[in-house]
């Protein structure tokens, strides 16, 4: 919600009246205290869901979200609008990690795809509402605008906060704590059990040998577990993974769309009406994920996906170069100093739908998916937590500093990012391995190879060669 929750008030005048026509540096605050909340939550997250467990920690970041929602509802002066979207960049950044951990653990192998992809419908239509909640109520041209819209936010919070009661715990985190009976009895009720094969009520019970190897017991991983010889190549390929989603540039054109706008020349209506179709793409277009991407194979769409982003972001950037010009600044906003009309900008604007629509359809879900079926079970939480610790690191920088260097650099910003992503994505197609449809044994057993690298066609003879040796039924199952 927060994605969209700034983008129409702040090209407004009368939201940059009321705090004093912040300039580039503030502008990069207010956007960026979102992400820099976010990576003090990923820090969080391990020591609230470790001692609470993952159901109670849906109930703990709901309360976090709802307290920056009344401090951001009831803001004063740009101090207190950042301290509510750092707040509120608490929640969203421990909810960054605990989403694709508790799915990997309660989600079966086969639905995963699914489930990552229903989420991230969840994530683009709350961007698309917030949008349009705070069009329609832009046009009082009044503090209560904003103050409203950002006081709604607290409804879906609360929903949560009570929804969340019916959520079933994890039972990798029951085993972990050595409970387990109760996990037993999870498995038991849901079937949640690997590669998606299932316990009826009249088949074999699970018991505590079949939970230990399953899950592995008690034992906890450490951060630093994460870089021993053991981890450390799990680790690189998911960190990569998640940088590649931030320098493609998608918070850095979704948060500043009007912006853009703004430098082909539109205004009033226009340019709100213009904006709003990128939210528009990001709903319509996660639809394909959710139909394909539990037969796709990650690594395909990740390095498909980030060589086209970063074609285009550059595309963006040669443009804008080529047939644009300097200018004063647009409105009184020191950020836009650059302009290109006609055509070109036309064009720019229809390359930045393709951009939604591409990132929608691959990176959105794909990349998350990834990074958490490269990470072994043990791991996976603390994983995850070091992923989108690197991620929202990654995201505030670019964020805080996007409207400066669209003000010192201008359409070489574009540049920059799409050159970095084409980069990132050939590394990703080289040398990383694929994981769909292999256990954790087998992504392990390809990692502890003396090169990570395995070409499609290596990679499915020796996914036969390993299925063939682990053919056996698993012990949950047996």
């Amino acid at each position: 919600m927060d994605v969209s929750s700034m983008t129409v008030f702040l090209s407004s005048y009368y939201f940059n009246q009321y705090f004093n026509f912040p300039g580039p540096v503030l502008q990069g605050l207010i956007t960026g205290a979102n992400p820099v909340g976010g990576l003090v939550g990923c820090v969080l997250f391990g020591i609230i869901t470790d001692k609470l467990g993952r159901a109670p920690t849906f109930r703990v970041l709901a309360l976090v979200w709802i307290l920056g929602s009344i401090i951001s509802a009831s803001v004063l002066n740009v101090w207190m609008l950042i301290a509510g979207r750092f707040v509120r960049g608490i929640a969203v950044g421990s909810f960054s990690v605990l989403l694709p951990v508790y799915i990997g653990e309660v989600v079966p192998e086969q639905r995963r795809g699914l489930a990552t992809s229903v989420v991230q419908l969840a994530l683009t239509s709350a961007i698309l509402v917030v949008f349009f909640v705070c069009f329609l109520l832009n046009y009082f041209e009044h503090q209560y605008s904003f103050r409203i819209a950002w006081g709604l936010e607290m409804v879906p919070a609360l929903l949560l906060f009570v929804l969340s009661f019916s959520l079933l715990e994890s039972p990798k985190w029951l085993a972990s704590h050595g409970k387990y009976d109760q996990a037993r009895s999870i498995l038991q009720f849901s079937g949640i059990v690997e590669h998606g094969d299932s316990v009826g009520a009249d088949e074999t019970p699970v018991t505590k040998i079949d939970i230990l190897e399953l899950y592995g017991g008690s034992q906890k991983t450490s951060y630093g577990d994460l870089f021993s010889r053991k981890l450390r190549k799990h680790t690189v390929v998911s960190v990569t993974v998640q940088v590649l989603v931030q320098v493609c540039g998608i918070n850095i054109l979704m948060f500043y769309i009007v912006y853009i706008c703004e430098m082909i020349g539109l205004r009033g209506g226009r340019k709100l009406a213009a904006a709003s179709v990128p939210y528009f793409i990001n709903v319509v277009f996660t639809c394909i994920p959710m139909a394909l991407l539990d037969r796709l194979e990650r690594k395909a769409v990740v390095a498909f996906g980030g060589l086209s982003l970063g074609f285009i972001m550059g595309l963006i950037g040669a443009i804008m170069g080529w047939f644009g010009h300097s200018v004063l600044p647009v409105n009184g906003n020191a950020t836009i100093v650059w302009e290109i009309t006609g055509a070109p900008g036309l064009l720019i604007l229809l390359l930045c739908f393709l951009f939604v629509a591409l990132f929608a359809s691959t990176l959105s879900c794909c990349a998350w998916l990834y990074s958490s079926e490269v990470l072994p079970r043990d791991a996976k939480s603390k994983g995850m937590a070091l992923c989108m610790a690197a991620s929202w690191f990654l995201n505030s920088c670019l964020t805080f500093t996007a409207p400066l260097l669209l003000r010192k650099i201008k359409w070489i910003t574009f540049v920059l990012l799409g050159s970095t992503t084409v980069l990132l994505s050939i590394v990703v197609a080289i040398w990383f391995p694929e994981t769909k449809g292999l256990s954790e044994d087998q992504i392990k057993q390809i990692f502890e190879k003396p090169d990570i690298e395995i070409d499609m066609g290596e990679k499915a003879n020796y996914s036969d060669e390993t299925n063939t040796r682990s053919s056996a039924p698993s012990p949950v199952a047996s």
